[in-house]
């Protein structure tokens, strides 16, 4: 265990202005950690001396070269190097210089993902691959984000030692463990759901491009004015509030929330008569916030391009630009989404002439369903 000098020495420790914050205790820990005095000062160098337990446990393993890496994983430099780019790695602590630094548990996967291209096309694998690698990094920076807002932010605000934010960050990467392996059930799930819902939106026997579906969205009209008066952590929460309340109105309606654009969502269904519910569930469930923000929606129904687990054509745009048409606390939806959706009821809203479009474009406003 080094002495309280060398630390001084070193610059990690100064009695006067490390007085109360447990940073002393915060270096023994990290010293029975395994970690030198040189590793802590290049930790302290990069603001994360806090986090250096942490980090190790985050990425365990070697950070090997590109080329012991691709030896590995069984594929040539050139290869791999592309399905690195696709996963979105950068760089690490630890990498060779120049180097991403692939651990030997990262190779063997990357090793797996590239053998996709021995069922689909090889474009089309790597096109997958980088909705993974975009998919997790989604995953990463919510939890991260989460645990910055959540955990370390309240710490830091009450004045508590550095060793236990130190040890709270090492508990926290704690809680992947396993996780992954139990991902899998609900991945599964997810993946049998979706072939079941195209099975119902498939237009031909043989073409597996196009799918019908009802496309709708619904943004809050004011959203932008009152964001910019409101404190970080109240916007936060608000934000917080409206993508869960998205969530659970869209998936309990059997419809696929498929993103949130700002204040803006985005989702399908299958079922014309399901995203007509889920569209009402929003305007109904944001119209209330007190009339800070109040909602409008658009819905189309008809044919798009199923591709990485978005959706494009023409009835997708149409669909985001009427909702430029309706007004506060109105759904506009398209005839076919109207004769499609059984069970709803509409009242005529005229025709329209929708940017993008050449013809104008017959329209009902949702009115039950």
């Amino acid at each position: 265990m080094p002495s309280i000098e060398e630390y001084e020495a070193a610059g990690l420790f100064d009695p006067v202005d490390c007085e109360g914050t447990g940073r002393l205790e915060l270096l023994e820990w990290l010293t029975e950690q395994g970690f030198s005095i040189d590793d802590m000062v290049e930790g302290l160098h990069g603001l994360s001396l806090g986090s250096l337990a942490g980090d190790r446990r985050m990425v365990p393993g070697e950070r090997l070269s590109r080329t012991e890496a691709a030896e590995l994983a069984g594929m040539d430099v050139s290869d791999f190097d592309v399905h690195v780019a696709a996963l979105g790695f950068l760089p690490i602590d630890g990498s060779p210089p120049g180097e991403v630094g692939v651990t030997p548990d990262e190779a063997a996967t990357i090793g797996i993902l590239a053998g996709l291209s021995a069922f689909f096309s090889a474009e089309e694998a790597l096109a997958v691959v980088r909705v993974i690698g975009t998919s997790m990094s989604r995953i990463a920076e919510a939890s991260v984000s989460l645990f910055l807002a959540d955990v370390e932010s309240p710490h830091l605000h009450s004045g508590a030692s550095e060793l236990d934010l130190a040890r709270k960050v090492d508990e926290g990467v704690g809680l992947l463990d396993g996780l992954v392996e139990r991902l899998d059930p609900v991945l599964r799930r997810l993946m049998l759901q979706s072939v079941r819902t195209s099975r119902v939106a498939t237009i031909d026997s043989r073409e597996r491009f196009n799918f019908r579906f009802a496309v709708g969205f619904v943004d809050l009209v004011g959203f932008t004015a009152i964001s910019g008066r409101m404190a970080p952590q109240e916007l936060a929460s608000f934000i917080r509030d409206f993508e869960g309340r998205a969530h659970d109105v869209v998936t309990s309606a059997g419809a696929r929330l498929v993103k949130l654009i700002g204040d803006e969502v985005m989702f399908v269904a299958a079922d014309a008569a399901a995203a007509c519910r889920a569209a009402n569930g929003l305007m109904s469930g944001f119209g209330d916030d007190g009339a800070r923000v109040v909602p409008r929606g658009g819905l189309a129904y008809g044919d798009v391009l199923v591709r990485g687990g978005d959706y494009y054509g023409s009835i997708v745009n149409l669909a985001s630009r009427l909702v430029d048409e309706a007004v506060p606390q109105e759904l506009l939806v398209t005839e076919d989404a109207a004769v499609a959706a059984a069970g709803c009821d509409f009242e005529p809203a005229g025709r329209r002439m929708v940017k993008g479009f050449d013809d104008p474009i017959t329209v009902r406003s949702f009115v039950a369903g």
